[in-house]
């Protein structure tokens, strides 16, 4: 099973400082890519440094990937000489998308979109920072680099780069890391029907899943997660595509684990369903007898997740906080639904700041096909009695789900370990009983009653303090009658 490497630690394998090295020096070169490129491309200059990238790999290692028809005159160390004369600069573009078409370990990309200003200077401008990055890209039989690249490109994705649009946000990469432990991906079948640039499905693809799926209505995130996907496993072939996750027409194969991160909180309209019916549907499944005024996007991605998953299967969503609570008819029996059936397992509430642009909280929850009578395992990850553990790093608007607190958050709800005020175990009759609220602090202690108990007087301890207080009161009395009776016998 391979193991992510490169520019963070993490508790199955730790980089080498040579791949630590090798990491710094592609993350600078990627974001000199991407600052290179703004000046020939008027759009898509982050898309065509993500791709160049994947381009300089490919050529540097197409023997180590077995491309036995690899035609030299597109490596990226020829591109110099032969832009403009063997081929023009569509032709790179074209030959390295359509690879994938001919080569099971490479993704097609035939059909992505990358405009530019001048394609060949900006083409030529990559080579030549390649070329003074020293950067080798050489591969070793584990995949090294690769999954170091990976890596780069996720917390690329990741960054502040993206503006949100729609409720629309990038997956952390401490949140997928989380999500795809909790989930033992490992030797599973893993989707994500709307999966961006594929960050959850890199992430389960480093921890050993057997293959993943992804679809999402943008093509160009598709693209980068086809590439990011390439990187975390070279040696497998991947089923991305664009798609629309509300049509009826998205076909994909039940899974055994399941990643979705939704906009968050963002109501449909009427031109977003293809086919009305189909929410309608797929939300009444669930919410059944409540079609929703407003329809929402969370209702219809958590009815859909639970209907895409094998009968073994677990799905995890990221969610808004207002999932847990909001009153709408709709969302509630949705939530009632899932309890009553025993499909809700687990809810871990996000501080805010953990969604990268953004303070609103959120949460994951993690539902899974075979019903079962447990209660539901809550916890508050924003809990002040785990401020100084480590769980969290926090600073500039942003929270990260540290490595310590991803490892303590999966023995924690693997073992269900009820924790004073930070984790508790809800009745389902309770919750139901409660309109299907689905926050800590709606069943679980948020004050430590015993230290404010412990740090209570006593009843006779006050009311001594009472009677010495009286007599104080008293005798200040009797030395200001004393005063008084002392200036009239004067006077």
């Amino acid at each position: 099973m391979r193991k992510n490497n490169g520019l963070k630690d993490n508790s199955d394998a730790t980089p080498s400082s040579g791949l630590k090295d090798q990491a710094e020096k592609i993350q600078k070169l990627f974001w000199a890519y991407e600052r290179e490129m703004s000046l020939y491309a008027r759009y898509g200059a982050f898309d065509f440094a993500v791709f160049m990238l994947y381009c300089s790999y490919v050529s540097r290692n197409a023997d180590e990937l077995g491309l036995e028809d690899f035609d030299t005159s597109f490596s990226i160390d020829e591109v110099k000489a032969c832009l403009g004369n063997t081929y023009v600069a569509a032709s790179f573009v074209e030959y390295y998308a359509g690879l994938g078409a001919k080569n099971d370990s490479l993704p097609d990309l035939r059909g992505i979109e990358l405009r530019s200003h001048d394609l060949s200077k900006a083409i030529v401008a990559c080579a030549e920072l390649l070329e003074a990055s020293e950067l080798s890209l050489m591969e070793s039989d584990s995949y090294e680099i690769a999954s170091v690249i990976q890596l780069v490109l996720a917390e690329a994705c990741t960054s502040g780069y993206w503006g949100k649009e729609a409720g629309e946000h990038n997956t952390p990469l401490s949140v997928a890391d989380l999500a795809t432990r909790l989930a033992d991906v490992e030797g599973k079948t893993v989707l994500d029907f709307a999966c961006g640039n594929g960050v959850y499905l890199a992430a389960a693809l480093s921890r050993g899943s057997a293959s993943v799926c992804g679809r999402d209505i943008n093509g160009q995130a598709v693209m980068r997660a086809k590439i990011s996907c390439f990187f975390a496993d070279p040696t497998k072939k991947h089923d991305i595509a664009t798609a629309n996750a509300l049509s009826v027409g998205l076909s994909t194969a039940p899974a055994q684990r399941v990643f979705v991160a939704p906009p968050l909180g963002y109501r449909l309209r009427e031109f977003d369903l293809p086919d009305k019916s189909y929410y309608v549907n797929m939300v009444g499944s669930l919410a059944e007898g409540e079609n929703a005024k407003s329809p929402d996007v969370e209702d219809f991605f958590v009815a859909k997740a639970l209907a895409s998953l094998t009968n073994d299967g677990i799905a995890i969503l990221h969610v808004s906080a207002s999932f847990l609570f909001r009153q709408q008819r709709a969302r509630q029996a949705l939530r009632c639904s899932l309890v009553e059936g025993g499909f809700l397992r687990t809810v871990i509430e996000l501080p805010g700041g953990v969604i990268p642009g953004t303070g609103v909280k959120s949460a994951l929850v993690v539902i899974g096909k075979q019903p079962t009578d447990d209660g539901v395992f809550i916890v508050d990850l924003d809990s002040k009695e785990l401020v100084d553990k480590g769980y969290l790093a926090k600073g500039r608007g942003r929270c990260e789900i540290t490595e310590a607190g991803i490892d303590w958050l999966a023995r924690t709800v693997e073992q269900r370990d009820e924790i004073p005020l930070v984790s508790t175990i809800a009745d389902r009759e309770e919750i139901l009983a409660s309109g299907g609220n689905l926050c800590y602090s709606a069943y679980g202690d948020v004050f430590d009653y015993g230290s404010i108990l412990d740090k209570t007087r006593t009843t006779e301890d006050i009311m001594g303090d009472i009677r010495a207080a009286q007599a104080s009161i008293n005798s200040l009395g009797e030395q200001i009658a004393d005063i008084l009776n002392s200036i009239e016998q004067k006077g």
